[in-house]
């Protein structure tokens, strides 16, 4: 482990004082790796901090996103209703042609057979 120093018993005259274990003294790490370690605690706070950031942008394009499609979908249920009553119209319209166009073919017929009858 780095940082302490075990004592083999009979090695340090002191060792009753030291509890088996003795801190080393890192004079060139302490203050480095205190350093390193807010610097890195800082980093991973940043980082925490920007991934909650792009995680809220995230839902709210998505949020945005299904707005849109619900707006999308109003407007073609409202549009394709629109079509489905012209299309109706339009049928209607057929048969009510179609229904006239059998009248005159039916008034066509006894005209010419009038006309037969006198001798045109």
């Amino acid at each position: 482990m780095d940082g302490f120093v075990y004592n083999l018993p009979g090695a340090n005259p002191n060792q009753h004082f030291f509890n088996n274990q003795v801190p080393l003294v890192n004079l060139s790490a302490t203050s480095d790796e205190s350093n390193r370690s807010a610097e890195d605690d800082e980093k991973k706070r940043r980082r925490k901090v920007s991934n909650r950031e792009s995680a809220r942008r995230s839902r709210m394009r998505k949020r945005r996103h299904l707005n849109e499609l619900w707006s999308m979908l109003v407007h073609l249920i409202n549009e394709n209703k629109c079509l489905v009553d012209e299309l109706s119209r339009a049928n209607e319209g057929y048969e009510d042609v179609v229904e006239e166009n059998k009248k005159l073919r039916e008034e066509n017929s006894k005209l010419r057979k009038m006309i037969g009858e006198i001798g045109f």
